[in-house]
């Protein structure tokens, strides 16, 4: 990569709705070049053109679960069956006592408590030795977030990890709103 990538780079993130030409002028450059250079950031995987999400205005709680794994196999086993989770942000690998921790939001507290927690939760898989739930308050660098929103197309009654929201207690007694890629669920994303 040379000046001209890094700048793009940089200016895109601030505002994706950035003309070519704009880009182009800022480097030196045509908008056709501009263009060329970032459909090849984009083949090579070093940019990807997506939509955040403001969690804050939407009123979404979000959390940080740390796991402690207990094998590679564990790890690898609890990243497949959250995939295609909507409410699972990222996953991160990490070297020390907790070895995975996954950003996660949720629409209320009740729901977010239940995605830890639940038969859906992320404590409630295998291989896992120890974990904690940390809550988070404010964001104090950037309140837009990529939400995994992809899956709530789906239609049926079980969700993508494979708990059928129906038979969850927390779901029963409205503590859950219920996964968003449900037919079932209750909240605003379903």
């Amino acid at each position: 990569m040379d000046d001209f990538d890094w700048t793009m780079t940089r200016l895109l993130p601030q505002d994706a709705r950035t003309t070519f030409k704009e880009l182009g002028d800022a480097v030196g450059h045509t908008g056709l070049g501009a263009k060329k250079r970032v459909a090849k950031l984009l083949e090579h995987g070093v940019l990807q053109l997506t939509a955040l999400v403001n969690t804050e205005a939407l009123g979404f709680g979000l959390a940080m679960i740390l796991l402690e794994m207990g094998s590679a196999a564990a790890m690898r086993k609890t990243i497949e069956r959250y995939r295609d989770c909507p409410r699972i942000i990222n996953f991160f690998t990490t070297l020390g006592g907790y070895n995975l921790i996954a950003l996660v939001m949720a629409e209320d507290q009740g729901t977010l408590e239940n995605e830890a927690m639940d038969q859906c939760g992320l404590r409630s898989g295998e291989g896992i030795r120890r974990s904690e739930v940390y809550a988070i308050g404010t964001l104090s660098q950037a309140s837009f977030l990529p939400l995994c929103l992809s899956t709530l197309n789906v239609v049926g009654d079980v969700t993508p990890c494979g708990v059928e929201c129906q038979s969850c207690p927390s779901f029963q007694v409205q503590k859950c709103v219920g996964c968003p890629s449900t037919s079932c669920c209750k909240g605003p994303l379903g």
